[in-house]
This record gives C-alpha cells, structure tokens and sequence, in this order.
C-alpha cells in the first residue's frame, strides 16, 4: 500500500486548473483507484471469510452441530462454492464462457442464501416464543428471596423517569418483559394511538408496521418450512405441547432443547451470512478488469495469504485464527486508505462548472460498478438514508388508518387460531415495538401492578419482578458501556 498516493493526488488538485477537462481527467484517476482498492478488499475478505466458516467456524462443535441441519442441497452448494473459491486466482486463464456460466451459478446461489436468512428469522421468530411460553410455565417453580413490593414499583417509577429522552424506551423495556394485561379493545386502541402518534414520519411509521408484522408472526415469510425442514418440524413439536399439566423435571428439559434450537437456528444464520459475503465478494472478482497480478502488485500481503490458504489443512486452529486476525488488519488498513480517497471526492469543488461537462459516459459507468461494489461489500438489501436525504410529503392520515386497519386485522386473523399462552407471549414482545401513546407514562404504574399481580400465584409474580428488576440493571449497564466506548 503505498500511503502517499492521496497526497499526490491532493496536491495535483490544488494545482490543477479548474476546467471541467482537467477536473474529469482527475475524477477518473481517483474513481480507478477507489475501484482498485475495493477489488483488493474483496480478494482479501473472499478467502479470509471462506477459511473462517469452513475451517473455524464448522471446526467448533457447535458449528458441526449445526450441519446436521443442512440438506443435502445446501450441502451441495457449500461444497461448489468452496471449490470456486479455491479456483478464484486461476480466472484469468479460464474460457469467458465458462466464467459467465459460473458467474450465474453464483448468482442463484445468492439468491437461495439471501431467501434462507430470511426463513431463519421466521424460525428465530417461532422458537423465541417457545422459548418464552416455557419460560412462563417454568415461573410456577420459581423460589428466590422476596422483593418489597413497595420498593420494586417505587424503583419501576424512578427507572422510567430518570432520563427523559429515554422514557419511551425504558417503558418499553419494561412492559415488554411482563404479562400481557389488557382487553383485545385496549390493546387495538393502545397499537392506534401508538402507530398515530408518529405518523408524520411515513418512513418510520411503515418499519414499526413491518416490525409488528414479522416479530409477531415468523410463519408469515415466504418460504417457511421449505428450508432446513426439520428446524420448522422440531417448531411445530414443541407448539404442540402442553405444558400447563408438566412437572418441573419436563419444563426444564424442554426449555433447554428449546435454547439449543435457538441457538442452532443463531448458528445457521451466522453460516449464511457467511456464505453469503463469500458470494459477494466472488461477484466482485467477477465483474472486476483488474487482473490477480495487478492487484497482488498493489498489495503483495495477498501472495502470502494464498500461500497460507492453500496449506490450510497444515495449520492447527490456533495458527488459522491468528492468520485471520492478520488479515483482518491489513484489510482495515485498506478500508481506511478507501475512507481517504472519498475524503478527497468530497474536496473537488464544482461550483461554477457544467457537471455534465465532466461527468461522461466513463465516469457514468466506472460509478455503476463502483456502486454495485458498495451494495455486495455492505452483504444487506437495505438502503440506510441519512436524515434531510429525503423530503417526505405529508401523508394522508386516512392512508395511516388504513395500514393500522390491515396490521389489526392480521394480528386478529391470526390469533384466531392461536393457543392463548403463544397469543399473549407475542401480544407482550410487540409491546416493546410499538411506538408508546402519548399520556401512557401517566397510567403506566397502574399497568404494570395489573400485569404482574392479576391472576397470577406468588411464585410467578416474584418470577416477574425479579425478571423487571434485572432488566433495568442490564439495560444500565448497557448504557454505561455505550457511554465508555
């Protein structure tokens, strides 16, 4: 790497004359370096992140536990992808046919992965609730020493309103951790008032909307079942206990499968992922000009990688992960250098010049490449806007009640049929995603002694307020650690 090179590049720009030939001749250098520098990344993170999940990640016990998941399809792919990854360098020898067959192979392949991360949080979404009806069974067992009521809701109180910029928060936190305790009505009214209350800021509003809808329902994504079938069989089992009439022995054995299936579906997840920046990374080195030697010039590191790479199965766990860690730094180093060169964009001045006199068909295409780059090394479909990016225009309240209308109507489609500890378990989880209605702060206390001490025995409101008063020691924590970083 070669750290002047943005120096030069400065200097040449404070020299150069302002006219919009010499400004597109420098624009063009800087956007061919920039393109440079992501290729290098790319090479660097597709091999780094392939020796992770194959020979870190599946090497783990959890990581081997978690094949047993996989089909025979998905293994199958695993494996293909593997040996491209393994054949990456030899590219530039190879037939054009044969790179675009591959090329859209690939390409499927991203598309299957990106669909299955979507099924796991359904799963992820289906699990959690088990894992929380559970746990509710498993309070009618709790025994610790007692709580003063008094002083728990007294610190409840003080805790919601210590910081007043994050009051709604800290509600949150709280109700979402504490029996479900209002009329089908109420709660329909409290979701009106809550989704209302921020409607101004549509964008805001349709992401609490698709919060509800998928945190409340996993089944509802597309697809479920279809992947990694038995994760959805094992699901299906436990949803169809009853564990109302189980002893303390059988709430305990089944709360624990149920965290090792969460922690299975976490497992998979991660794999994915990983296979996936592996695949966006191969569709950069697909779509780049730029030759293995020419890149190996600019960083010579990735010599010794490949080298690395190739005598993997010599290297003990303890060697692999230490390699990793190198390259992990030098591919920083290259991000920051990348950080540089968009710094120095962003000192080109353009006032008093006809843009489109610089800006040709070049420049046009070189920017398409580089932003198809930027979405594969960010590995999510998302597009994250900085605030005043967009100037919404004022929404329709009519269109709001509309969309309220639709999320009643599915939370009430679907609890229909529902068994009435999994309707209140997820009825509660929403609780903490939706927007909290103004005035609620003043009936706040009331709900939380209605949650916790209507009809329930002693041991499961001591259960709750024990659950309550670690959350607010977490959530302090978490704060304080925030504030230190």
């Amino acid at each position: 790497m070669q750290q002047d090179e943005v120096m030069k590049l400065r200097e040449q720009l404070n020299k150069t004359p302002k006219t919009p030939k010499e400004i597109s001749i420098l624009l063009k250098r800087i956007i061919k370096k920039q393109e440079e520098i992501v290729q290098i990344i790319s090479i660097l993170e597709l091999f780094n992140e392939t020796v992770y999940l194959y020979h870190v990640l599946f090497r783990k016990k959890s990581g081997a536990n978690t094949l047993a998941y996989l089909d025979r399809e998905t293994q199958n792919i695993l494996e293909t992808i593997k040996n491209i990854v393994d054949n990456t360098q030899y590219f530039g020898f190879m037939e054009e046919k044969i790179i675009k067959k591959t090329e859209r192979a690939v390409r499927k392949y991203k598309d299957y992965f990106e669909n299955a991360i979507d099924v796991l949080y359904g799963y992820y979404v289906e699990s959690r609730y088990v894992n929380d009806v559970i746990n509710d069974r498993a309070r009618d067992f709790f025994s610790e020493e007692l709580i003063d009521e008094g002083e728990f809701y007294e610190s409840v109180i003080n805790f919601i309103n210590e910081v007043e910029e994050e009051k709604e928060e800290r509600i949150k936190e709280i109700i979402s951790s504490i029996p479900f305790a209002m009329s089908k009505k109420r709660f329909y009214e409290y979701l009106t008032r809550g989704l209302e209350k921020d409607y101004s800021n549509y964008e805001a509003f349709l992401e609490s909307v698709i919060d509800i809808e998928e945190n409340f329902y996993g089944k509802l994504i597309e697809g479920y079942g279809d992947f990694f079938p038995h994760i959805a069989e094992k699901i299906e089992y436990l949803q169809s206990l009853d564990f109302k009439y189980m002893t303390q022995e059988e709430v305990d054995a089944y709360f624990k499968k149920s965290m090792e299936l969460i922690e299975s579906i976490q497992q998979l997840r991660e794999v994915c992922f990983s296979v996936l920046k592996i695949i966006n990374r191969l569709l950069i080195v697909f779509v780049s000009k730029n030759s293995f030697k020419t890149l190996i010039s600019k960083e010579p590191f990735i010599v010794d990688y490949i080298v690395f790479y190739n005598k993997l199965n010599r290297n003990s766990l303890k060697e692999i992960e230490k390699n990793i860690k190198t390259c992990d730094n030098v591919i920083s180093n290259w991000y920051f250098e990348l950080y540089r060169y968009n710094l120095l964009l962003g000192e080109i001045d353009y006032s008093d010049l006809d843009i489109g006199e610089i800006i040709d068909e070049v420049i046009l295409q070189k920017i398409e490449i580089l932003s198809e780059f930027e979405n594969l090394l960010n590995d999510t479909s998302e597009i994250v806007l900085e605030d005043g990016q967009l100037e919404e225009e004022p929404i329709d309240m009519a269109v709001i009640k509309g969309e309220i209308k639709k999320v009643i109507s599915l939370i009430e489609d679907i609890s229909r049929n529902m068994k009435n500890e999994y309707r209140k378990a997820r009825l509660r989880r929403l609780m903490g995603i939706i927007p909290v209605p103004q005035n609620f702060e003043k009936e706040v206390l009331h709900y939380i002694k209605n949650s916790i001490e209507l009809d329930n025995s002693q041991s499961r409101k001591l259960s709750f307020m024990h659950t309550v008063t670690k959350k607010i020691e977490l959530y302090k924590d978490l704060k304080k650690t925030k504030k230190l970083l």
